[in-house]
């Protein structure tokens, strides 16, 4: 896999789950402490070919997703990296990712995860090399589970191994060289070998390999909380091919207008955020004549307050579920610079290397500034923002 950012294009609004494993709480920061010295979590578990292509990306990540379902007891088939592969695949005329084929990292394929679009079964969709391209008739096809959680893992040893050991694998990408990288999947280490074990999806089936602990890794993501899928589940979100950016400051009330169907609740929120322990508050606005949030605070209707888990996506389940009318509301989150943070970021949907985005239409990310909330298609500074990724996920009443 070379250098470059890789990933797809998704659709956005898709349905999704209920009945986790970690009751769509998010999962604590992984913290490194003692651990065995040598420690294999699925070497038994047949590896997958990837042939040709360098679609090694989506294979790290669902080799990854497998064994925390083995680990946790939820699923033992094999997952379909061919699905996650065409979802993220389209011509470079057409919106969303393109050039997936030979290139990239992970963040099509988390962003396929997070929107409700994968994994399917490979029985539903084999892999076929030849035929790596978007096709539309995937997005018909119910997924297994939603993915909750998604933590980017530090990249020392101490944090590979706690990620490993608490979650079962992660998904690496390291250095070949000056133009080349590769992704696998960790799954083992080995002290007296200083070396990980991983599934390598260039090698031949069944075939596990060593690699050092002296590997340059580049970015380690694993997957923190998983539910079944449930079709009386929807999601609304603004950044439908990732996370490409993050907008900062000391302290700052952003927010994602979405235009809710009714006859639904509010059951969960999830957000985006590279600054773990960061105060973050969420709540409910409603909709002013001009399209832009309400800035009154004491029309805010409060959903949760607490602190980001960890550097990545994570699902904040509501205890006080919100039944929505049919029309616009806004979910605002707020972040604050703790006394010993650093200054909060939350992610966003940007223009990217290989990413075709359309027009930055007006009416669905906005920042507050002094007291009014501005949409962000019209600050100067942040009018590269599509949407901020703060999905609602709302159940059908």
């Amino acid at each position: 896999m070379k250098k470059g950012i890789l990933a797809k294009k998704l659709l956005a609004l898709f349905l999704v789950a209920s009945v986790s494993v970690c009751a769509n709480v998010p999962a604590v920061a992984i913290k490194p402490g003692p651990i065995l010295s040598a420690r294999h979590s699925s070497p038994t578990v047949k590896n997958k070919d990837q042939q040709i292509n360098g679609t090694c990306w989506a294979f790290a990540v669902i080799a990854a997703l497998e064994t925390y379902l083995k680990k946790y007891g939820l699923y033992t088939g094999s997952l379909s990296e061919q699905q996650m592969a065409n979802l993220c695949s389209h011509n470079p005329s057409d919106y969303g990712w393109n050039n997936l084929k030979h290139n990239g990292n992970f963040v099509a394929a988390l962003a396929c995860l997070t929107a409700g679009l994968s994994p399917i079964s490979e029985r539903d969709c084999p892999y076929n090399y030849n035929n790596i391209g978007f096709r539309r008739n995937l997005l018909n096809i119910q997924p297994l589970f939603f993915v909750d959680g998604i933590e980017n893992v530090n990249k020392d040893i101490d944090s590979i191994k706690a990620a490993v050991a608490e979650y079962g694998a992660v998904a690496a990408i390291f250095i070949v060289n000056d133009t080349i990288n590769h992704a696998v999947s960790i799954v083992g280490w080995d002290d007296s070998k200083q070396s990980w074990l991983v599934k390598d999806s260039l090698k031949n089936p069944n075939n596990y390999v060593w690699i050092p602990y002296s590997t340059q890794f580049i970015e380690v993501v694993c997957i923190t909380d998983v539910r079944a899928f449930d079709d009386n589940l929807k999601r609304y979100q603004h950044d439908e091919y990732g996370v490409t950016g993050f907008y900062r400051d000391k302290n700052f009330a952003v927010a994602n207008m979405f235009d809710f169907e009714g006859n639904e609740e509010l059951e969960s929120v999830m957000v985006n955020s590279s600054s773990p322990d960061a105060p973050i508050s969420l709540h409910l606005a409603p909709v002013l004549g001009d399209g832009s949030p309400n800035s009154d605070r004491s029309t805010w209707q409060h959903l949760y307050s607490g602190c980001v888990p960890y550097d990545g996506y994570f699902t904040f389940s509501l205890q006080n579920k919100v039944q929505l009318n049919r029309g616009k509301y806004a979910i605002i989150a707020q972040m604050e610079q703790a006394a010993d943070s650093s200054v909060p970021r939350i992610g966003c949907m940007m223009p990217h290397e290989n990413l075709t985005l359309g027009p930055n239409t007006p009416g669905k990310s906005f920042i507050l500034s002094g007291n009014k909330f501005c949409d962000v298609t019209s600050l100067s500074n942040c009018n590269s923002i599509y949407g901020f990724s703060i999905k609602a996920i709302t159940r059908q009443s």
